[in-house]
């Protein structure tokens, strides 16, 4: 397949709906200069191309009390027991995300869970159905998480991006099963209107309304976006880790501010179990990956232990609200059984 090249206009547009993707077609068109038909004709365009594949909404999970675990597989199996692998972890109410790689690991997972315990059956669940061709892993449970974007940004896009990062100081605060199905829908589809919202959820639009006003004020919703698929676009995406030694304090934040100001760098956190930092970044040539390695290097030289790489090849899930925030404990024990 051809790369498709895009003008100022589509990437202008994309830029808006990844900054809110709840703006209407008329107010993008305002913005881009073209007319509302005009706009809807590109963003229909770009779905068929599948580069704009979805809607979601970007969330601060610390202030609920959820705790987030990356899970690495390497793993030893025919094609067939790899796709019932994969298929089997996104049936997990808890999965969040779930990725194939090429390199050091065969897939990738991020899992969400209210408390340590759940994570642990919810562990046990995946050895117990697949530890036959499970070889090896590793599990990073997100300490901080230095960015979360979907779009990379170059000379093309003039705005800068917002960066999500986990303030110092977390004050918890209770939703209520509304609260929890409105993030719920507005993750699988942050475009969704306000009268199809409550419907599903059995409140007034103008209820609907004050809450999301009320989940933004409260630093819970970060901002509605668009989900992309760059690789139509020539882009090939990488899940790249950092091993560290002597990072914290003005080390740690210089590494933060690097990463969260490279324009290439979509996602990344700090892992809680040793000193390492993952990122997945996106480049569209291998020696622009080693030019961010060589950089990388130089910048950190004394924090750097080792930097190695693998590629993203498919993406099976991506959702930032996992099922398993809507149900109730009782039906959580009933799912890992």
């Amino acid at each position: 397949m051809s790369e498709i090249k895009l003008d100022k206009k589509d990437w202008k547009i994309l830029e808006l709906l990844c900054t809110d993707a709840r703006l209407s077609h008329n107010q993008i068109a305002k913005r881009v200069g073209l007319s509302k038909n005009g706009v809807t004709y590109r963003v229909e365009r770009l779905k068929k191309n599948n580069i704009i594949v979805g809607f979601f909404t970007i969330l601060d999970h610390g202030p609920l009390g959820h705790s987030f675990y990356n899970l690495f597989f390497r793993t030893r199996a025919s094609e067939e027991e790899e796709n019932k692998f994969a298929k089997f972890l996104c049936s997990l109410p808890n999965t969040l995300t779930v990725d194939r790689l090429s390199g050091e690991w065969n897939f990738v997972t991020e899992m969400g869970c209210s408390n340590i315990y759940e994570y642990f059956k919810l562990f046990g669940k995946i050895m117990k159905e697949f530890s036959n061709i499970i070889e090896t892993y590793e599990v990073h449970p997100v300490y901080d998480a230095y960015k979360v974007e979907q779009l990379p940004l170059g000379n093309q896009i003039e705005k800068e991006y917002a960066s999500f990062i986990i303030p110092d100081t977390i004050i918890p605060k209770n939703l209520d099963k509304a609260d929890r199905q409105l993030l719920y829908e507005l993750d699988h589809d942050s475009t969704t209107s306000l009268r199809v919202l409550s419907e599903k959820i059995g409140l007034t639009s103008e209820t609907v309304a004050e809450r999301i006003k009320r989940l933004k004020k409260n630093g819970i919703i970060n901002k509605f976006t668009a989900k992309m698929n760059l690789e139509p676009l020539g882009y090939t995406y990488y899940c790249i880790r950092l091993d560290l030694r002597d990072i914290g304090g003005e080390k740690e934040r210089a590494l933060r501010n690097y990463i969260i100001n490279h324009p290439r760098i979509l996602y990344s956190f700090m892992s809680a179990a040793q000193p390492s930092v993952f990122i997945y970044a996106t480049f569209k040539r291998p020696e622009s990956l080693e030019n961010f390695q060589r950089e990388t290097k130089e910048r950190f030289s004394d924090n750097m232990v080792n930097f190695r790489y693998s590629i993203l090849t498919a993406n099976y899930k991506y959702n930032i609200f996992p099922k398993s925030f809507l149900m109730s404990l009782e039906e959580k024990d009933n799912n890992f059984k």
